[in-house]
């Protein structure tokens, strides 16, 4: 009898790891994908000129004064630039083990959403290439560039992925998803504030750091919206197909 805990902790070692994997497997096939994308820079530049005329028109082409006011403070700016480098895998990540540990339903929830949005998204960015505010012409400085001589993708550079994935951002779906995770499942009142604030600390990074449009935000909030309802649809028919089973047995 005393073996059935240890048999039950390996599984649930082995499973942890599978899942992660899964995850960690998915999100790398994106990249990969994203990076096998031959940039069409013309049609991303033409998409991005229609973005911010858009934005003209709904009073959104908030880009220019939002950076102006980070420009005048430059050491906050190059602490949102790492925050956007790396914050975006680091903090995902983080999200999905803690997750994982917190609520194996949550977990699950989450990883087909997350996987969902991913691939509505790649789908998304061969149609509809887009490049990033910050090469588009539109008044906006490339920050990464300016201070700290990174450049991430540009037509005269190599990109570490697809350089014109601008929409939608999957850098505030991911924001959103994770925020939403943690003010669900955490049991902290402090852990739930910050991750309140998540969300609109990465969409404030992405369009002050140049990378992407508020529309582009907006577009990424849409992704995972429809990759949670996809999620909840499919679960909630696997569970009507069981039950019928049931029934019929």
């Amino acid at each position: 009898m005393r073996r059935m805990p240890r048999v039950r902790e390996v599984l649930a070692r082995r499973d942890a790891v599978a899942q992660l994997a899964v995850v960690v497997g998915a999100f790398a096939a994106y990249e990969a994908a994203r990076y096998a994308m031959e940039p069409n820079w013309a049609q991303a530049f033409a998409n991005a000129r229609r973005i911010e005329s858009v934005e003209r028109v709904l009073g959104l082409a908030w880009e220019q004064s939002l950076q102006r006011a980070f420009l005048a403070l430059p050491d906050l700016l190059q602490a949102l630039n790492i925050f956007y480098f790396v914050g975006h895998f680091v903090f995902t990540g983080i999200f999905f083990v803690w997750l994982y540990r917190r609520s194996w339903d949550g977990f699950r929830s989450f990883r087909d959403a997350f996987l969902i949005a991913t691939a509505i998204s790649v789908v998304v960015h061969w149609l509809f290439p887009t490049a990033p505010p910050r090469l588009a012409g539109v008044g906006l400085e490339d920050t990464l560039l300016l201070f700290s001589g990174i450049d991430i993708g540009s037509p005269t550079s190599s990109a570490y992925s697809n350089p014109v994935a601008a929409v939608p951002s999957l850098h505030a779906a991911y924001a959103l998803g994770v925020g939403i995770g943690v003010v669900r499942y955490a049991r902290s009142q402090l852990v739930r504030l910050a991750g309140a604030v998540y969300p609109p600390l990465v969409i404030l990074t992405i369009v002050v750091t140049g990378n992407h449009f508020v529309l582009d935000a907006i577009a990424g909030i849409a992704v995972i919206g429809a990759g949670f309802l996809a999620a909840a649809w499919w679960r909630g028919r696997r569970k009507r197909e069981g039950g019928s089973r049931v029934c019929a047995a």
